[in-house]
């Protein structure tokens, strides 16, 4: 009989102790792992460290059997898409009925928790519509709107990782998809964490670390990972600092007007004349986010709203990708039972299996691919060691 296989949705940007633990605690069950991962924009709307196709390396060197891309039009952006997008992935291979993932908070509110969020009473729909007309984030909103609803639930809604595993969950729900979530206690510091002094240090403070050439952050990392790591930044191939993407967005930006600007993904409430007015005071890319984040707008979707104008991603085809979903399954690597996974998703999945265009024969999976293979050539200009082009020409890594 076929083992199902457990699903795992990831970044690993980088790969680190925390992401070893998870793995490993997955692959227990001896059943096959196969990880849906980021492209090379991410959900904090930031370039990915090093490319999918390095961290896929990671990923299969860990354990994984075979890594699936999350296309950029859903890796950078918000939990509900980068959830929504990571879920129906899963789903699709037709192989997946179990998903795993890590939480700050593991305890038997979480199935209220996802209910009311997926039924939306009319207590918390005022609520939350209350607390946004105040000034307050959706993410902030929804918690705060949560507590009146459910005390208690707005603290568990405010950790990152637990936001984004119950956006896992009420995807699941929402959907009628056979797949068992398998939450799993996060081990080691916050997402947000900026210490590499921890045995699981956050891919934050790790970055950190490398950045700022400390010794410790490599340690912190497991041996495969550092070599892949060690081998990018050699070669130039490594995200190391924001100054080339300053120097791209402030050139873009000086040729566009505000109303051109608010045409793009994600863009709305006038925020677009936000980021006009900061442009001409800023020294550098920190300072330009900083001087637009407000409690209203959050760093992350205001670096998402950034890379979103600097892929050329519009509003209309942004919506169109979320309604309609992901178009296809792109393997990034494969060990040898991946490969044989591949060919039972191949028999049984609900979406094709492809490496180019000339497999898809649909103009909106088409739109999709050149999207990705866009958004990969832009992060390849940012690099001092950068190949346009590679992502087409690369194929899936072997293990």
């Amino acid at each position: 009989m076929f083992k199902k296989a457990i699903g795992i949705i990831a970044e690993y940007n980088p790969f680190h102790m925390g992401h070893l633990h998870h793995v490993e605690n997955a692959s227990s069950s001896g059943d096959p792992i196969i990880v849906a991962l980021s492209s090379n924009f991410t959900q904090r709307g930031e370039p990915a460290f090093i490319d999918k196709w390095s961290r896929a390396e990671m990923a299969l060197l860990s354990g994984a059997d075979l890594v699936l891309e999350l296309p950029v039009v859903f890796s950078c952006h918000n939990a509900g898409v980068f959830a929504n997008a990571g879920v129906d992935i899963m789903k699709s291979t037709g192989v997946v009925d179990r998903l795993s993932f890590g939480m700050e908070t593991i305890s038997p509110e979480l199935r209220d928790i996802v209910a009311i969020l997926v039924e939306e009473p009319k207590p918390f729909k005022l609520n939350l519509r209350k607390f946004l007309n105040e000034g307050f984030s959706y993410v902030e909103s929804r918690a705060r709107a949560m507590d009146f609803t459910y005390p208690g639930a707005g603290e568990i809604l405010s950790q990152p990782n637990n936001s984004l595993a119950i956006s896992y969950m009420m995807r699941i729900e929402e959907k009628g998809y056979d797949i068992t979530p398998l939450p799993l206690k996060r081990a080691g510091a916050g997402y947000h964490d900026r210490s590499t002094s921890g045995e699981f240090p956050s891919a934050t403070a790790i970055r950190k670390g490398i950045r700022a050439k400390r010794e410790e952050a490599f340690q912190r990392i497991p041996l495969f990972s550092r070599k892949i790591l060690e081998r990018e930044i050699s070669r130039g191939r490594c995200f190391l600092d924001n100054d080339t993407l300053w120097e791209k967005i402030r050139f873009l930006m000086t040729r566009t007007s505000g109303e051109e600007l608010g045409k793009y993904a994600e863009f709305g409430e006038g925020i677009e004349n936000r980021f006009m007015k900061a442009l001409g005071k800023s020294t550098d890319w920190e300072d330009f986010i900083d001087r637009c984040t407000s409690r209203r707008y959050p760093r992350g979707r205001l670096q998402r709203n950034m890379m979103h104008f600097l892929i050329g991603l519009g509003h209309e085809e942004n919506r169109t990708y979320q309604e309609k979903g992901p178009a296809y399954l792109r393997p990034l690597g494969a060990t040898k039972r991946g490969r044989d996974l591949l060919k039972r998703i191949d028999e049984v999945g609900s979406l094709p299996v492809i490496s180019k265009f000339a497999q898809l024969d649909r103009d909106y999976g088409r739109s999709m691919l050149l999207m990705e293979r866009r958004s990969c050539d832009i992060w390849e200009l940012l690099l001092p060691g950068g190949a346009p082009g590679k992502d087409t020409r690369t194929p899936p890594i072997i293990v």
